[in-house]
């Protein structure tokens, strides 16, 4: 990635969170019992005005676009609409500072107009960013040249003096919106104690394994940080799979050890890695077809007693997956491939894992569905959840990755960050069809 993609990622990164955090703010608005902060509402606002629309943006339509356009003339109507993005989220957040004045000093008065607007400013902006992640970047990296970039990753490139002005922002505004609300925003997860990534919490020393004399494993070796997003890739068949299963125990290992926050599990039945954090949402979905998808999601919870804790993480399954709601009583083999696939990973969520394994969730699902759980998996990301994900979709991968192996034949063979893999020739080759 060019030195200006990194800084748009950055910034979209910071979007992400504050967008989500302020979706959650707002639809805690109904709770009569909870004190609010209407003026948080305002500071948050007030970022998003300053910051990303008079420095963030005006820098993408003046040069990376440009530049874009510039190249290939097919480009302008994906440009027209990002554009068309740009213009619409000042009206949205005009109505919206004037929505939270007047809740400011009619409270309760106009919550539910107040969370409407919320609500589709945060769609609009995170459809833009998934929409510039997945489709401008590819582009931009496909036709731009090396006096493209020049031009671009100068212009991107701001003094330090305003940069950290702009980072102290940002961590004030976070500190602020923790410190308001100290129960977890998402998913059940202390994001005021987040992870970062230094400590291993998974090390696979050498593993092997065997489907009888078959060798499916080689002495693989890799390792993932708390608060990572791994990825793992390989053709069909280089033991992806067989990798995850016998990390969460359900394959033998047949040699080497698989450790788990500095212990060794490598012998430690199944249902006990469960119980030390390691959740699987397993290739081709598998979930209970004759259960309603609220049980199957229940079920996720097996090894947790703390009934309000549950019901409240089944609320926010519903808001990660808008349409399990919809879809609660219902059996779960009904659901369309792309639901089951939510339901897969609602259910592993609610055992509020330390690491997820995920499975191949891209696997037989239309694009469109393809980005919502991509971007299902970047939201857990930014809320700092430890991941370890196995994809053939390798591009989409390796974009989102922290870090990143390859695997070939039961060994891993490449490493490095999802920008380097990304970059890499033979991957580009071999995975990217580049």
């Amino acid at each position: 990635m060019t030195d200006a993609l990194q800084t748009i990622s950055e910034d979209h990164r910071g979007m992400w969170r504050l967008t989500t955090a302020l979706e959650e703010l707002g639809r805690q608005l109904g709770d009569a019992e909870k004190k609010h902060d209407i003026e948080l509402f305002g500071l948050i606002l007030a970022y998003f005005e300053g910051y990303i629309e008079q420095v963030h943006q005006p820098k993408e339509e003046t040069f990376l676009y440009r530049a874009v356009q510039r190249r290939s003339s097919d480009s302008d109507e994906l440009i027209a609409e990002f554009e068309r993005d740009h213009a619409a989220a000042p009206g949205i957040l005009v109505e919206l500072r004037r929505q939270q004045r007047r809740l400011a000093d009619h409270y309760p008065a106009g919550i539910t107009e107040f969370q409407e607007t919320v609500a589709a400013y945060v769609k609009t902006v995170q459809r833009h960013i998934k929409r510039e992640e997945t489709l401008l970047f590819p582009l931009a990296r496909q036709l731009l040249n090396a006096a493209d970039w020049d031009e671009v990753n100068t212009a991107f490139a701001a003094d330090e003096e305003t940069m950290e002005r702009v980072r102290a922002e940002f961590r004030a505004l976070m500190s602020r919106i923790v410190n308001f609300a100290p129960a977890p925003l998402g998913l059940g997860l202390d994001h005021a104690a987040a992870p970062k990534p230094a400590a291993p919490l998974l090390e696979i020393r050498n593993l092997s394994s065997h489907y009888g004399r078959i060798a499916a494993l080689r002495g693989a070796s890799l390792e993932i940080r708390q608060g990572q997003l791994v990825a793992l890739v390989g053709a069909n068949g280089a033991g992806k799979t067989t990798l995850l299963r016998t990390i969460s125990g359900v394959q033998k290992a047949s040699g080497g050890s698989v450790l788990f926050d500095g212990t060794d599990i490598t012998q430690l039945r199944a249902d006990k890695r469960v119980r030390l954090g390691i959740c699987q949402v397993p290739e081709g979905r598998q979930v209970f077809g004759p259960l309603s998808v609220a049980d199957n999601i229940r079920l996720g919870a097996y090894t947790r007693h703390d009934k309000k804790g549950i019901a409240d993480d089944m609320e926010r399954m519903y808001a990660l997956f808008p349409i399990l709601r919809q879809k609660a009583d219902l059996p779960a083999g009904t659901l369309s491939g792309g639901q089951q696939q939510m339901l897969a990973m609602a259910r592993a969520l609610m055992g509020r894992p330390r690491l997820l394994l995920l499975d191949e969730p891209s696997m037989g699902l239309a694009p469109l569905l393809v980005e919502e759980i991509f971007n299902a998996v970047i939201e857990l990301r930014r809320q700092a959840m430890t991941i370890f994900l196995v994809e053939q979709n390798a591009h989409a991968a390796l974009a989102i990755a922290d870090h990143a192996y390859v695997i070939e034949s039961g060994e891993v063979v490449l490493s490095g960050s999802g920008k380097e893999l990304l970059d890499n020739e033979r991957v580009r080759a071999a995975y990217l069809g580049i």
